[in-house]
């Protein structure tokens, strides 16, 4: 009889084996790969589940206190938003990672390559979000506004925005979904869909297109960096923008408002658009650079 080779006796035992080969398929988890359309699905359920939850256990506590349950004073709203953000969000991404784990997700949950830090980069990405954002303007000015206070103000509004919001959001969305994309899919798919993700978690209108457009942006300099610094950073910033134009009237303003209409107005506006069209061209580069197998640092 002939005598079993140590590569037979992996196989006929099911254990993998010592030299690398691929891994039997008894072993390898049920179901179709992860992440495919219905695990982005559930991991959207997964936090907008938590947002109600927690909008309803914060509602109970302030009701067990006897604290007001209307919430029309700023800085009261404030607080009570900070409480729901934090609990959800945090709630949120453990529950994801759990559920990617069981779904046999693999692969890093986020890069923090000091790298990414690169002050030019950083600057290069301010500058479209802002550009982006006056391109934009005629298409969100065709949405339903989100209402006044809705955030509210004080020390835990700005917490909650400029702080809790760029790390959580950047931990899930940037990290957990694109991470999870782009081990499957490739980082073009990965960039566009963890965007998607991103704008519908702000579930209305005018707050979901302006996060898609800006995850777009995020997304890419997260790819091309492997930093969620650099993410975090940006994203905190975009925030503390649109919070210092609340706390100072601006809220509502619009470019064509402030500019009157007139000229200055249209070559700020051709000039927004000529940024966002080159940057758009590096972007499409970039990412077709990455298809091809190049590395990061080699387009970046």
């Amino acid at each position: 009889m002939l005598r079993m080779t140590e590569k037979n006796r992996s196989v006929s035992d099911g254990r993998p084996f010592e030299d690398g080969a691929a891994e039997s398929p008894k072993n390898l988890r049920p179901g179709k790969p992860f992440p495919g359309a219905g695990d982005l699905f559930a991991m959207f359920g997964i936090v907008l589940g938590m947002q109600i939850a927690a909008s309803f256990a914060v509602l109970f506590v302030s009701f067990v206190l006897g604290a007001e349950t209307d919430a029309v004073e700023p800085l009261q709203q404030g607080r009570r938003m900070a409480a729901v953000y934090l609990l959800a969000m945090t709630a949120s991404y453990f529950l994801v990672l759990w559920y990617r784990h069981m779904r046999g997700g693999s692969g890093p949950i986020g890069r923090f390559s000091v790298r990414g830090l690169n002050p030019m980069l950083l600057l290069w990405a301010f500058v479209l979000m802002l550009a982006v954002g006056v391109v934009c303007e005629p298409l969100l000015a065709l949405l339903p506004d989100v209402k006044p206070y809705e955030f509210g103000r004080g020390g835990w509004a700005l917490a909650t925005l400029v702080v809790a919001a760029p790390v959580l959001e950047e931990l899930l969305c940037r990290g957990v979904v694109l991470e999870s994309l782009r081990a499957r899919y490739g980082a073009a798919t990965a960039w566009a869909v963890s965007s998607l993700f991103f704008g519908a978690l702000h579930l209305q209108p005018v707050l979901a297109v302006n996060a898609f457009v800006i995850g777009l942006i995020l997304g890419y300099i997260y790819i091309v960096a492997d930093s969620l610094w650099a993410t975090i950073i940006l994203h905190a910033l975009n925030n503390a923008v649109a919070y210092l134009l609340l706390l100072t009237g601006y809220g509502d303003a619009t470019l064509a408002g402030l500019a009157g209409g007139g000229t200055l107005y249209w070559s700020i506006y051709a000039g927004a658009v000529a940024v966002t069209l080159l940057s758009a061209w590096r972007v499409w580069r970039t990412l077709r650079c990455l298809k091809g197998g190049r590395k990061n640092e080699d387009v970046a």
